[in-house]
């Protein structure tokens, strides 16, 4: 009976044993594991947001259907180096001045020649540009042979604003020329911006009838 004990105590303490070492190998490969380490995200710069170098022009005219030339130039002087930058006319008043099927025609035929109600330019911003609006019409749709112009304003454009042209008709050969900013357009504002009539009148154009 005695020797039955001491064999119960014996198996005992072996149990323990072991269990004791099982679990010290179990913590030695749980330190020996390396940590996995999550990478650190990099802070993305943020780009600055580029600031346009340009800006745009919108020629247009109003007052009467007649069509207008506008030129453009950089030079220094205000009447050189003049360089043709698109006919315009006023599309509205052509319409309610004719009748519909002659407004059609006309509207037609100045289309297949490049006359346009609105021309659009881009320009450079902080050059300066001469613009010149001139307007040389014959006797024709009830209109007496006339002329009016060159026009010539300058104004240097700042970048990602938009600006407009307006070659007004005042009748009887009278008009004038004012600048615009329409870069939002529900708020247009003019600009003051000198207007010189010094400037010769340029040749007529080979479209200059229609």
């Amino acid at each position: 009976m005695r020797k039955d004990s001491v064999r119960g105590v014996l198996s005992v303490l072996l149990a323990a044993a072991s269990v004791s070492a099982w679990a010290a190998q179990a913590g030695d490969e749980v330190v020996a594991k390396p940590a996995v380490e999550t990478p650190v995200a990099q802070p993305v710069a943020a780009e600055a947001a580029a600031v346009p170098a340009v800006a745009k022009l919108s020629l247009v005219s109003s007052g009467e259907q007649m069509v207008v030339d506008y030129g453009t130039s950089g030079s220094k002087e205000e009447c050189k180096d003049f360089t043709p930058a698109g006919k315009v006319y006023d599309a509205t008043t052509l319409r309610e001045k004719l009748l519909p099927f002659i407004s059609k025609m006309v509207e037609r035929s100045r289309r297949m020649t490049g006359v346009l109600p609105e021309v659009q330019k881009t320009l450079t911003a902080g050059v300066p540009v001469w613009v010149q609006a001139y307007a040389d019409w014959p006797a024709e749709h009830g209109l007496r042979a006339g002329s009016c112009g060159p026009l010539t304003l300058q104004l240097t454009p700042e970048a990602g604003k938009t600006y407009q042209v307006e070659f007004r008709f005042l009748g009887e050969n009278k008009c004038k020329q004012v600048l615009l900013d329409v870069t939002d357009p529900a708020a247009r504002q003019e600009i003051e911006a000198p207007v010189t009539a010094a400037c010769a009148a340029p040749k007529k154009s080979l479209f200059g009838l229609f």
